[in-house]
């Protein structure tokens, strides 16, 4: 499998079949005997933005803290041993009710997105 074609930036679906976002991020693990192992799939505004670089990242982390929102600066992440499929979409063994990604759309949606014309 090739992570970064097969994984990054597909849709993630929970186990209800609701999308709860992109793959942002790819962690892996490292040890000195083994090959590197992927740990873990990222999620979030964060991790995209530190994609892009460094300045969209500060910026991004900037809105978070100073909006009251610091509980939603950091990426969400989903152990590569709940990934149940890795198809069209990456089906995760998560309910996207536990997750803080809604509560990051639900304030993007209302405070960013609901501001732009025809948005």
């Amino acid at each position: 499998m090739n992570l970064v074609r097969d994984v990054l930036d597909k849709q993630v679906v929970d186990k209800e079949q609701h999308r709860i976002g992109k793959v942002d991020g790819i962690v892996l693990k490292l040890s000195d005997d083994e090959p590197p192992k992927v740990a873990f799939i990222e999620m979030g505004s964060l991790t995209l933005s530190r994609r892009i670089g460094l300045r969209p990242y500060r910026w991004m982390l900037w809105i978070c803290t100073t909006r009251g929102t610091e509980s939603t600066a950091r990426a969400f992440r989903v152990p590569w041993s709940s990934v149940r499929n890795v198809g069209v979409d990456i089906e995760v063994d998560v309910d996207r009710r536990e997750t803080p990604l809604e509560r990051c759309q639900d304030w993007l949606r209302h405070h960013v997105i609901n501001r732009i014309p025809g948005g």
